[in-house]
C-alpha cells in the first residue's frame, strides 16, 4: 500500500486550507483507502472559522488502478489555475506539481509515480 501526504503551497494559509479542502473534496472520488485532512498544532486557527487549518492531505491506496487516477485528477487539479502547486511526498521522495501545462504535469506524475505502479 502506498501512503502518500500532499501538501498545497500557498503563501496564505487560509487559502491553502480553501483548496486543501477542495482537494479533499475531489479525492473523495476516487477509491482510496485512506483520505485525511491534517491539521498541524502549531498552524493558526482561521480567523473566521475559527476552525483548525488544515496543512495536508494523507492518503493511502493499494492499487495501481487508484495510483493511476490520482495522478490525473493532481493533473487536472493543478492545471486548472497557473498559481496552484501542490507537493506529493513518498517517504523521502517528494515532487512538486505546478499549474503548468497538463503535458508537463502528465509526465511529473509519470515518472514520479512509476514505481509505485511497477
Amino acid at each position: 500500500m502506498a501512503t502518500l501526504s500532499l501538501t498545497v503551497v500557498d503563501e496564505d494559509p487560509a487559502e491553502v486550507d480553501r483548496l486543501s479542502r477542495a482537494l479533499h473534496t475531489e479525492l473523495d472520488a476516487l477509491e482510496l483507502d485512506r483520505n485525511e485532512l491534517v491539521v498541524e498544532d502549531d498552524a493558526p486557527p482561521l480567523a473566521k472559522s475559527g476552525g483548525d487549518t488544515v496543512t495536508a492531505l494523507l492518503i493511502a491506496l493499494a492499487t495501481s488502478p487508484a495510483l493511476v487516477q490520482l495522478g490525473a485528477l493532481l493533473r487536472d487539479w493543478v492545471t486548472r489555475d497557473r498559481g496552484r502547486k501542490v507537493v506529493v511526498r513518498d517517504g523521502d521522495r517528494s515532487v512538486e506539481l505546478t499549474g503548468g501545462t497538463a503535458a508537463e504535469s502528465a509526465e511529473v506524475i509519470r515518472e514520479f509515480f512509476h514505481r509505485e505502479i511497477d
